[in-house]
C-alpha cells in the first residue's frame, strides 16, 4: 500500500530530476541581523555549524521547504540556506545583515525564489 501511495504522489507532482533549477515560486522575503531584537540572543550562530555572515549571503528558511545548506537565487544574488528561524516558516525567508540599520532599511519583500541544484 506504502509504495503504491508513493507512486501515485509521483506520478500527481512529476519532478525533473536534470533540472539544473528548481522554482520555488514566489517566497516573503524579510531581513534579521545578531542584535537580540532579530536573533533572539543568538547572534551570529547558525543552524548549520558556522557563523551567518552578510559576506557570506547566509539566509533563514523553513527547513521542511528549503533544505539546509541549498543554494537559492533570489534577485540577482545566490545565497546559502544556512539558518532557520522561529518567525521564518513556510514561503518565507530572512537574509542576514550584519546592522539592525540595514535590516530596516531593507524592510519586506516578495521575490520568486529558485533552488540551483549543484
Amino acid at each position: 500500500m506504502k509504495k503504491f501511495l508513493i507512486l501515485c504522489l509521483l506520478l500527481a507532482f512529476p519532478i525533473n530530476v536534470n533540472a539544473k533549477t528548481i522554482d520555488m515560486g514566489e517566497f516573503k522575503i524579510t531581513a534579521y541581523c545578531p542584535c537580540d531584537g532579530c536573533s533572539e540572543g543568538y547572534g551570529r550562530q547558525c543552524a548549520m555549524p558556522n557563523k551567518c555572515a552578510q559576506s557570506e549571503h547566509t539566509i533563514a528558511v523553513d527547513p521542511s521547504v528549503i533544505s539546509l545548506g541549498s543554494k537559492v537565487k533570489i534577485g540577482d544574488t545566490v545565497y546559502t540556506a544556512e539558518d532557520t528561524g522561529g518567525c521564518v516558516c513556510g514561503d518565507h525567508i530572512d537574509i542576514f545583515f550584519d546592522t539592525h540599520e540595514e535590516v530596516e532599511d531593507f524592510g519586506v519583500h516578495y521575490y520568486e525564489v529558485t533552488i540551483i541544484r549543484q
